[in-house]
């Protein structure tokens, strides 16, 4: 795979072909050795736990005003991420924020989340529409869909409530199945 031209922006990213996803990760294999296992394990912990609106609040002004109305909407207090993604009926749209804050995070030489980190969170995200609103938030193919799945579950670092919701997912994604939303 050729590397992203230095004139792709972050918003870019939100325009690329899902097949791209697959591909960030095959590349990011061969830096997966500048960061040892519990050095991921930390980060992951860290940013699943920090409050949501520190990383997302990033986005527009107006995003960013529309995610706090919905994380704190009919008293969901969703303040971090795992509360988000392990919660019994998270907002859809939250989750999406969730995923495009990932993906755009995927393979930027300026971003401070490791590419690993971003990935998860963002199959994580993914798995969580699946599993407790049974909504599809990707365009993946079932098999690109199921390989990420399967790359997150396979993370010694990752903590087991995520690898339980990950194999919840993969139960819900059979081979041959069309992605459907962006």
């Amino acid at each position: 795979m050729s590397e992203l031209p230095e004139s792709d922006s972050p918003a870019s990213v939100f325009k690329s072909r899902p097949q791209t996803l697959a591909q960030l990760l095959a590349s990011g294999e061969e830096r997966a050795q500048l960061w040892r296992a519990d050095e991921l394990a930390a980060i992951f912990r860290h940013q699943i736990t920090c409050p949501m609106l520190v990383d997302l609040g990033g986005f527009d002004p107006r995003t960013a005003a529309r995610l706090k109305v919905v994380s704190e909407a009919q008293g969901l207090l969703l303040k971090s991420f795992s509360d988000l993604l392990h919660h019994s009926a998270p907002p859809l749209e939250l989750l999406n924020l969730v995923k495009d804050f990932a993906k755009a995070n995927m393979d930027q030489p300026a971003s401070g989340l490791p590419t690993e980190i971003a990935a998860a969170l963002y199959y994580a995200s993914i798995a969580s529409a699946l599993v407790h609103l049974d909504e599809r938030i990707s365009r993946l193919s079932a098999a690109d869909l199921r390989r990420g799945l399967i790359w997150a579950r396979e993370q010694a670092w990752l903590d087991a409530a995520t690898k339980t919701l990950l194999d919840r997912a993969l139960e819900k994604v059979p081979a041959g199945q069309k992605g459907a939303k962006p």
